[in-house]
C-alpha cells in the first residue's frame, strides 16, 4: 500500500490529503479493513482509558472509516454509557444511545442516535474520526471544524482519536485552533501525541 509522509508543510493541502484517504479507504480490501478494525478494537478495550470511563462518547463508522461498532458493543457489556454526535443548526451535540437499535440514518447517510438525552457528563472517553494524524497528533478532520469547537468547550474529556497505519503522517499541516487527540490508536500502536505530554 502506498506510503503517505509530507515532509514540508507546502507540499500538499489539506484539501489535497484528504482526497488521497479517501481513494484509499475506498480502495481498501474489506477482509483488510475487518482484521485492522479488529486489532484497533482490541487495543482500544484493553486500554485504561477505556477501562476506567463510565461515558464513552463515539462516532458511528460509515465509508470505510476505522470501525467503533465492537467498541460500542463492549461498551454497552460492561454497562458504560455510550453517546452519539447528531449536528443540528450547524452544532454538534452527544445523545445517550442504549443499543444499536437506536441509531438511525441521518444526514448524507450517517447513523445518528434517535434519543434525546443531550451529553452534560464532567468527564468521559471522547473517541473521534478523522481523515489523517501526524505523530505529533495534528489531525485533518472532515472540514466542518465540528470537533474542534466541541473540544474547545469541553476541556476536561480525555480524547482518543482512530486511524489506520496510512492515515498517519509524519507531519501535517496545522493551525492555531486546532485540537489534538491525547491519543491515536491504529491497528499496529497506540501513540501519545504531544498534547497527552503536555497534561498534567
Amino acid at each position: 500500500m502506498e506510503v503517505l509522509r509530507i515532509w514540508g508543510r507546502n507540499l500538499e493541502t489539506k484539501k489535497e490529503i484528504r482526497k488521497r484517504i479517501v481513494k484509499l479507504r475506498k480502495e481498501r480490501d474489506p477482509y483488510e479493513w475487518q482484521c485492522a478494525t479488529r486489532q484497533i478494537t482490541d487495543l482500544v478495550i484493553s486500554h485504561p482509558c477505556f477501562l476506567e470511563a463510565s461515558d464513552i462518547c463515539i462516532y458511528a463508522d460509515i465509508k470505510g472509516e476505522a470501525g467503533t461498532r465492537m467498541i460500542m458493543q463492549e461498551a454497552w457489556k460492561l454497562g458504560k454509557h455510550v453517546w452519539l454526535p447528531k449536528v443540528e443548526d450547524g452544532e454538534m451535540e452527544f445523545y445517550l444511545t442504549e443499543g444499536p437499535d437506536e441509531l438511525v440514518s441521518g444526514a448524507y447517510g450517517i447513523p445518528e442516535p434517535s434519543g434525546n438525552l443531550v451529553f452534560k457528563v464532567p468527564d468521559a472517553l471522547m473517541i473521534m474520526p478523522g481523515v489523517a494524524f501526524d505523530l505529533s497528533g495534528h489531525r485533518i478532520g472532515y472540514g466542518g471544524g465540528f470537533y474542534d469547537r466541541y473540544l474547545e468547550k469541553h476541556v476536561e474529556l480525555t480524547t482518543m482519536a482512530l486511524a489506520f497505519e496510512d492515515q498517519i503522517f509524519d507531519t501535517l499541516p496545522a493551525e492555531e485552533h486546532d485540537i489534538c487527540p491525547m491519543f491515536i490508536v491504529t491497528q499496529k500502536r497506540i501513540i501519545e501525541t504531544d498534547d497527552k505530554k503536555q497534561r498534567p
